[in-house]
């Protein structure tokens, strides 16, 4: 292989009208017990909910962070809503302007909001944005929490190295003798990375802002690379071995040759006395780390080597 380039008709009709009414009767005592949880009809707090679809920005050097959060926002009650912003800030986040102020969804429909938000990246706890305001028909005003806020976390992965969620120094990883060193280059998010003396790649991480980040996988132009999950303990260095694929995988071969990580991470704070730990879903986010030619090289005497 060359080396790519870089029944019974009135009886069945009682048994339904009975078994509808036991269902309604059961829905109307669970609705008026308990109308914290899920309410009746407009004052059910879980007919809506909102998600980061989208985060745009973070790049540059100022402080705090600056971005376009899109919000897709769901009424799956059956009545119209009416969707306001937040009425302080989130961990971390602050909104700035909203667009529109106010958005009415029809029930069964998705609205959009636009947010611009500002990020404090050097906060170590995960970030969160603050919950939308439901306005009722009856006046009564609830919190719509925002999921997916693992994304915020992928906008101060863009901004400056201080305060990027992972970060460190580069070195090339060793090549043969006949082949030019690569030269090193400033990445967005740094690392350094060397070889083992059995072929694996090891990346130093560490994190400048002392935030505790749970690594889960690493992939390279798509493709999974073998690794056991760290946790990077704030500004201590730690070392994650990669082993790459045992031959060239063909989205390579079309492509080029990788110069770039992609990390899925997860917050993992350490639990304050008397607290369970918290879930990280929500925030999980996918971090990129250019390595360049530093990884190329690894790749190229590895994976994608040509036949002897």
């Amino acid at each position: 292989m060359q080396r790519p380039a870089i029944m019974d008709p009135a009886r069945g009709v009682n048994r339904h009208v009975i078994g509808f009414g036991l269902v309604g009767l059961i829905a109307f005592g669970i609705g008026y017990l308990g109308q914290g949880s899920w309410g009746v009809g407009a004052t059910n707090p879980s007919a809506a909910s909102a998600i980061v679809t989208d985060v745009v920005g973070g790049a540059g050097s100022r402080k705090p962070v600056q971005v376009k959060v899109s919000l897709g926002v769901t009424n799956s009650g059956t009545e119209q809503i009416r969707v306001v912003g937040p009425d302080g800030n989130g961990n971390g986040t602050a909104v700035i302007t909203l667009s529109p102020p106010r958005l009415r969804i029809r029930p069964g429909a998705i609205g959009r909001i636009d947010a611009e938000v500002s990020l404090d990246c050097d906060l170590p706890e995960p970030l969160r944005m603050p919950g939308l305001r439901l306005e009722l028909r009856d006046g009564a005003v609830r919190e719509i929490p925002v999921g997916g806020s693992g994304m915020l976390l992928e906008a101060c992965s863009r901004a400056q190295p201080a305060v990027r969620p992972l970060a460190a120094t580069m070195l090339a990883p060793a090549v043969p003798s006949d082949q030019p060193t690569p030269t090193t280059s400033t990445p967005p998010a740094q690392t350094t990375t060397t070889t083992t003396d059995d072929g694996r790649l090891a990346v130093r991480l560490s994190s400048p802002t002392g935030r505790r980040t749970r690594v889960l996988a690493v992939r390279a132009g798509g493709v999974d690379l073998r690794m056991t999950p760290v946790t990077v303990a704030g500004k201590a260095a730690v070392v994650v071995q990669l082993s790459a694929p045992l031959t060239c995988p063909v989205q390579w071969q079309i492509t080029g040759i990788p110069s770039s990580l992609n990390l899925d991470v997860v917050p993992d704070p350490v639990p304050k006395a008397g607290q369970a730990p918290s879930s990280t879903t929500d925030s999980r986010a996918t971090l990129r780390l250019r390595l360049g030619p530093a990884l190329t090289t690894w790749l190229l005497a590895t994976s994608c080597t040509e036949p002897p």
